[in-house]
């Protein structure tokens, strides 16, 4: 512009669009989960009857012959991993369902014992050891279950892809471990929950930017589509905490706070 000196100047504005671009990027993680929810509903539907009509035909072998008879060992092995698949399948079902529940009173260890139904077979695949200490008399929380095993299965995806950076088979440090207590935040009762994992480790330049919503460090093609800004955000809707502890090469401790449902702590 030429001011009232008819001097040439230029006039530059800045506009702060952070917001703007984290709740676009929020709407575009919905989005893509819930299209994946329904694609794995759909999957699971079609995996769930073949699978039936194995463990069915496989039972019919078990009652035809007898025990210790060669026929009878297979097909009873066909029927506990045919159990297993179903498991497994009625876990993505569960996982996969995007309907809008209410919050129920519910147990740490539940909502786990769902989440490693998802990703223990792959654990078991990348030779991680699973480490788990959760006290049987841990109060329940006032949960939407599903939102928070999704959390947790994101966190055990993260953690299994780190480990397996830093370890490309097995190892005796190959560990996630998975603990958890009751604890008190400004005089109110939590269930503080621990997953930590001896695998690459986060770069301290970048820590601070994990719970951004654009920042991953995985390469697009082992991205999960829940990022830990969407886990932070359910965790947040909880009344609770997600914050990250990390060395780089050493170790990766995400913890989770959330609050206890008052009439079940101890």
């Amino acid at each position: 512009m030429t001011d009232v000196d008819d001097q040439k100047k230029i006039v530059a504005l800045w506009r702060d669009v952070t917001d703007k671009k984290a709740a676009t990027a929020a709407i575009m993680r919905a989005e893509q989960l819930a299209a994946l929810g329904e694609l794995a509903a759909g999957v699971a539907h079609e995996i769930n009857n073949p699978i039936n009509g194995i463990i069915n035909y496989a039972q019919i072998l078990v009652n035809k012959s007898k025990e210790g008879d060669y026929v009878h060992d297979i097909a009873v092995r066909l029927i506990k991993e045919g159990d297993r698949i179903a498991r497994i399948v009625e876990g993505l079902l569960s996982f996969a369902r995007r309907r809008h529940e209410d919050k129920a009173v519910i147990s740490i260890q539940e909502i786990l014992s769902d989440s490693m139904a998802l990703t223990a077979a792959q654990l078991r695949k990348d030779n991680i050891v699973v480490k788990t200490d959760l006290p049987h008399n841990l109060p329940h929380i006032l949960a939407q279950s599903h939102e928070i095993e999704q959390v947790f299965v994101n966190i055990i995806s993260n953690a299994r892809h780190a480990l397996d950076k830093k370890f490309s088979g097995p190892h005796d440090d190959k560990i996630l471990e998975i603990t958890a207590q009751q604890m008190k935040f400004k005089g109110l009762p939590f269930v503080r929950v621990c997953f930590k994992d001896y695998g690459c480790g986060i770069p301290a330049d970048v820590i601070d930017k994990v719970m951004n919503p654009f920042f991953s460090t995985k390469t697009e093609g082992k991205r999960t589509g829940l990022g830990l800004s969407i886990s932070h955000g359910i965790v947040e809707e909880h009344g609770g905490r997600l914050s990250v502890e990390s060395q780089e090469s050493r170790y990766t401790k995400i913890v989770m706070e959330l609050p206890v449902h008052i009439n079940t702590q101890h």
